[in-house]
């Protein structure tokens, strides 16, 4: 091949395309080197650190505005947790719960069957104390003795004869005797009463599910996962205004890159965007290379 051809013509494509290649390369690599000031006779020089390693905390910055303005908000944390994909079987999962019978449920939640017994003897003393208490606060017998005596006195007050008979002392006395007996039942048989029927409601109870509970105080199915997933949407978007004025994502994500080594940072970096670097000089070289053809003719 002629020397002229080579030198004319071959050459400067090839130095262009060279000089193109290394030039952005060189660029690139001065995105992340070097990694500390570089000093000449006591003055640093210009364009060390690298861009990169210099403008760190202004990335940092940056990115953590953009991340919680426009990548983190609010809406766009509501919309994914509020989505048909996420929210449908929350709800079925919910309902298939409320579907299973009480007994089962609380076995569940508590570990074992035998937790569940456990808990619901305590309930089961823990309610009939209290019924048992409040029955003494009422003071059945004495408003027994009161209401009963009265009836005995209207009732014989409609006869000459039983008025006679009976008077307001003999109604006091029978009331009292009445009203003594009812109060003594209450002491000795009515915890034991009430012990039983609760036991009894409560284990009875316990055989259902929560649905069919519901729906016997009026509440169909349908109602009742309308009323879930109302309360589920709103508790979300409660629950992610909440996280977010308590958390500062872009001081959090300003934190995490200003901690990161410039090392990691770079690896960080290649790792998205090394195709998209690799190109850029692979464009140099051809640009380079064009360039270079073009002189040819000039």
């Amino acid at each position: 091949m002629n020397l002229e051809i080579i030198t004319n013509y071959i050459l400067p494509p090839l130095i262009g395309a060279v000089i193109g290649y290394f030039t952005n390369l060189i660029a690139v690599k001065m995105l992340f080197y070097p990694r500390k000031p570089v000093y000449l006779f006591g003055h640093q020089l210009p364009l060390t650190p690298g861009a990169i390693p210099k403008g760190k905390a202004r990335l940092a910055k940056s990115a953590g505005k953009i991340v919680q303005n426009e990548l983190f908000t609010r809406e766009d944390i509501s919309g994914r947790l509020l989505t048909e994909e996420v929210e449908k079987p929350l709800i079925d999962k919910v309902m298939g719960i409320l579907d299973t019978n009480i007994k089962e449920t609380g076995a569940v939640m508590t570990g074992s069957p035998e937790k569940y017994d456990r808990l619901e003897k305590s309930f089961t003393e823990l309610l009939s104390f209290k019924i048992t208490d409040a029955i003494k606060r009422m003071d059945i017998p004495g408003t027994l003795k009161e209401e009963g005596k009265s009836m005995i006195l209207d009732h014989a007050a409609g006869s000459l004869l039983l008025s006679m008979v009976i008077t307001d002392k003999l109604a006091d006395r029978i009331m009292t005797a009445v009203s003594e007996k009812m109060e003594d039942f209450i002491d000795s048989r009515g915890p034991e009463m009430i012990s039983e029927i609760t036991a009894s409601r409560i284990h009875d109870l316990g055989e259902r599910t929560p649905l069919h509970v519901l729906e016997q105080a009026g509440y169909d199915p349908d109602y009742v996962r309308r009323k879930i997933t109302e309360a589920y949407r709103e508790s979300v978007v409660n629950a992610v205004n909440s996280a977010l004025r308590r958390i500062d994502v872009a001081k959090v994500v300003e934190d995490k890159i200003n901690s990161m080594a410039v090392e990691e940072l770079e690896k960080g970096v290649l790792t998205v965007m090394k195709t998209e670097l690799k190109l850029i000089v692979d464009l140099g070289a051809l640009i380079g290379l064009v360039i270079g053809s073009i002189n040819i003719f000039i």
